[in-house]
């Protein structure tokens, strides 16, 4: 059965060029005209889709920025206190700017025992030279480089998927 199916859509095809080249001019300009609309069609959908892209993309940057936060030590003073909330699955990172043998003091209280904060240094997203996790949320340290070194704030992944709720304070010593 397949095969008869195939060879009759194959005639079929067959048949149907050799109309096209058989037929006059006005129905082959027909043809071509609806091709071109529909090539048309498809660069309008295209650019509505795109266009639908560029405003998701816009929402999710604006989302991110609003979960990383510059951290600006007030004039002369070497340290800060940030008190935040997190729920669920969210996280924070702050970013602070060190320069290269600097020393850091980093440490938060909070009140849900599943939440902590990483240190990942400049340049990293992921690997991270502290984990809060297994240090009782407290850092000390002399920085390995100069630029951003970026503090995650978040709730270990099963308190975020029960969507538990985290206050805490982060303090920030750099000098």
């Amino acid at each position: 059965m397949k095969n008869y199916l195939r060879s009759t859509i194959v005639i079929m095809t067959i048949l149907m060029a050799f109309s096209f080249i058989s037929c006059k001019q006005e129905t082959k300009d027909k043809i071509k005209d609806a091709g071109n609309a529909v090539v048309e069609e498809t660069k309008e959908g295209s650019e509505k889709v795109v266009d639908g892209v560029k405003d998701a993309a816009e929402e999710v940057a604006a989302e991110v920025s609003e979960m990383t936060k510059r951290i600006k030590f007030d004039s002369g003073e070497s340290s800060t206190r940030i008190k935040g909330k997190i729920t669920g699955e969210e996280y924070i990172d702050y970013l602070v700017n060190v320069d290269k043998g600097q020393n850091m003091n980093i440490s938060m209280a909070t009140d849900n025992s599943a939440n902590y904060f990483n240190i990942m240094e400049p340049g990293e997203e992921y690997v991270a030279i502290f984990n809060g996790s297994t240090a009782e949320n407290q850092f000390e340290g002399t920085s390995a480089k100069s630029g951003d070194y970026t503090i995650r704030v978040y709730m270990m992944r099963s308190a975020g998927r029960r969507g538990e709720v985290a206050n805490y304070t982060l303090e920030i010593i750099v000098d």
